[in-house]
C-alpha cells in the first residue's frame, strides 16, 4: 500500500506538500529520511526513478519543474506505483501553474493540495476498487517499454547525520551536500518598496552630481573658497551615504536594523535641514529627499520574514 508521498521542487528540493497521515515505524522514518534526501537530489537524476530503501520502494517521477514522490510497501505493484504519480501530477500541475511554484518562498506553502493526495492515495490503497476506476494497460506498456532508473543507496549518498555511513565512504570521499536554505528571506518588495528604493538611489545620484558641481564652481563663488567647498560637499556625501544606508537596510536583513532605520532617517533629516537653512539647497529639494527618506523608512520598519507555517508532521 501506499504510505507516503510528497511533493517538491525540482531545482532545490524544496517541499511544497506531502501527505500528513503515515505510519510512526522506524522504517517507515527512515525511508521518509531517504526520500527527502533523494528529493534535493532528483534534478541530476531522470525523470523516472526507483529506490529500494530496505524496508520500502520508493518512485518519483519529475516533469515541468516539480518531483513527485511516494513510498510504498516492498510488494505494492510498480505499475500501481507509477500510476499513482502520474494521476497527482496531473492534479497538481492543472491546480497550479509554474510561476505559482517558482514564486514559493518557504516549505510546504502549498501544504493544502494534501487533501487531494489524501484522497488518491485512498483510492489506490483499496486495490479492489481500483482496478475498474483507471486502465493500467498504457501504464505497463510505458514501464515495460522504459523502465524507471534504479537508484542505489550507494548513488544517493548517506542520510544526514548517519556518521557510520560516511565512515564508510572513507575520509576523503565525496559526499553530496545541498545548499544551505535561507530560511529568513523578506517578503518580496512591493511595487511602493520598489518606489522608495528608486528615489532613495535617485536622491544619491543627485547629491553626488551636486559634489561634482560645487568642486568644480566653489574657487568662484567664495572667497572663502575651501571652506565652503569642504562643508557643502561633505554634507551632501553625507546625505548620499545616509541614502545609500536605507537602500542597504531596505534589501538586506541586519542586525539592530529598526535602530539604524530610525538613526538613519534622523540624521539625514538634519543634514537636510542644515543644507535648507545655509541656503545650499533648494527648499523643494529638500523636502523631497526627507520624503523618499521617510518612505524609505516606513518600508524598512514594514517590511518583515514571512511567518512560518504550523510544524506539520510530513
Amino acid at each position: 500500500m501506499v504510505q507516503f508521498a510528497m511533493i517538491t521542487r525540482l531545482k532545490d528540493g524544496l517541499p511544497l506538500s506531502a501527505t500528513t497521515d503515515h505510519e510512526p515505524s522506524e522504517a517507515v522514518l527512515t525511508s521518509k529520511k531517504y526520500a527527502k534526501l533523494i528529493s534535493k537530489r532528483a534534478s541530476r537524476f531522470p525523470d523516472r526513478c526507483s529506490l529500494f530503501t530496505g524496508s520500502h520502494w520508493l518512485h518519483l517521477i519529475s516533469s515541468l519543474g516539480v518531483c513527485f514522490i511516494m513510498m510504498c510497501e516492498e510488494n505494492y505493484p510498480t505499475v500501481l506505483a507509477f500510476c499513482f504519480l502520474d494521476e497527482i501530477q496531473r492534479s497538481f500541475i492543472s491546480t497550479y501553474d509554474g510561476k505559482r511554484v517558482a514564486n514559493c518562498r518557504r516549505p510546504y506553502a502549498l501544504i493544502e493540495f494534501d487533501t487531494v493526495i489524501k484522497k488518491t492515495k485512498q483510492r489506490f490503497n483499496n486495490t479492489r476498487t481500483l482496478q475498474t476506476k483507471i486502465n493500467l494497460t498504457n501504464m505497463s506498456q510505458e514501464v515495460k517499454l522504459r523502465p524507471p532508473h534504479r537508484i542505489t543507496i550507494e548513488e544517493l549518498g548517506p542520510l544526514p547525520g548517519d556518521n557510520h555511513a560516511q565512515e564508510r565512504n572513507g575520509v576523503g570521499a565525496h559526499v553530496y551536500r545541498p545548499p544551505a536554505a535561507n530560511h529568513e528571506q523578506f517578503i518580496p518588495l512591493n511595487w511602493l518598496g520598489k518606489l522608495a528604493l528608486s528615489l532613495c538611489l535617485l536622491c544619491c545620484v543627485l547629491n553626488l552630481i551636486r559634489i561634482g558641481r560645487i568642486i568644480n564652481a566653489g574657487p568662484m563663488i567664495l572667497d572663502d573658497a575651501i571652506h565652503y567647498t569642504a562643508t557643502s560637499a561633505g554634507l551632501f556625501l553625507a546625505s548620499s551615504l545616509l541614502g545609500l544606508l536605507q537602500c542597504f537596510l531596505l534589501v538586506y536583513r541586519t542586525s539592530w536594523r529598526t535602530s539604524k532605520n530610525l538613526l538613519a532617517l534622523l540624521c539625514l533629516a538634519s543634514v537636510e535641514g542644515y543644507l535648507f537653512l545655509h541656503a545650499y539647497r533648494y527648499g523643494l529639494t529638500s523636502i523631497f529627499t526627507v520624503l523618499a527618506a521617510v518612505l524609505a523608512a516606513w518600508r524598512i520598519h514594514t517590511r518583515t520574514v514571512p511567518p512560518k507555517l504550523p510544524d506539520y508532521t510530513v
